[in-house]
């Protein structure tokens, strides 16, 4: 039998050279991901501009089944608009809206704003407060398979427009329940009705400047 001197050198070398055979093709099969960076708000929202969003986009979306969103927080519809009702009516109410963690407003950032082109400016600070709402979407129509239909588009939509709110301010959405609402007894007696509840977190910003504080007379 033939003998091979091999010095411990030369499997050290072996060695190496089996191992960055390995590496490389473990990168030849490394297949790079587009990363996707973290949705991020343009701007703050408050639980009002939220309603507003969604009153414009179901009103649009929802347009061919003549859905009326009404954005008055409570309101309740008429007894002849009870009673004579052809088109599907969304209500909304706050259920609850209290702060997440901060329980007054923190200071986010200061800020200079310029007057006109001179070297006039106002310093300000930027406040915040995150909230946590429950709000309840009361869904009314004249008969069970059109108010079910709605209430399936309109939760379609607000997944859908996730995306959307969240750029403009919203911080997150989340179906909380469905539930049978039993002070809408009343709409029951003559239109079907279907309750839906969700959680929406949101940041109130306002700005202070030192300016507005020092030019009030509390006197």
């Amino acid at each position: 039998m033939q003998k091979f001197n091999t010095s411990m050198d030369d499997f050290e070398y072996l060695l190496k050279q089996r191992d960055n055979n390995i590496n490389g093709n473990i990168k030849d099969f490394i297949i790079e991901t587009e990363k996707i960076e973290p949705l991020q708000a343009n701007k703050s929202a408050s639980l009002e501009d939220f309603i507003v969003m969604l009153s414009n986009i179901t009103s649009k979306a929802l347009q061919y089944l003549k859905v009326n969103f009404i954005p008055d927080e409570g309101a309740r519809l008429l007894k002849d608009q009870k009673e004579t009702m052809n088109s599907p009516y969304i209500l909304y109410e706050v259920v609850s809206r209290q702060p997440v963690t901060e329980l007054k407003p923190r200071a986010r950032q200061e800020i200079v704003e310029d007057i006109d082109d001179t070297v006039n400016s106002r310093q300000g600070i930027v406040w915040g407060q995150k909230f946590i709402s429950i709000v309840q979407f009361n869904i009314l129509a004249c008969d069970y398979k059109t108010c079910n239909k709605v209430m399936e588009l309109f939760e379609e939509l607000i997944f859908k427009y996730t995306a959307y709110f969240k750029r403009n301010g919203v911080a997150e959405i989340l179906f909380k329940n469905q539930l049978t609402d039993q002070n809408l007894d009343f709409y029951r007696q003559s239109l079907s009705v279907r309750s839906l509840q969700y959680q929406i977190i949101t940041e109130k910003l306002f700005v202070q400047f030192k300016s507005d504080i020092s030019g009030i007379n509390l006197q």
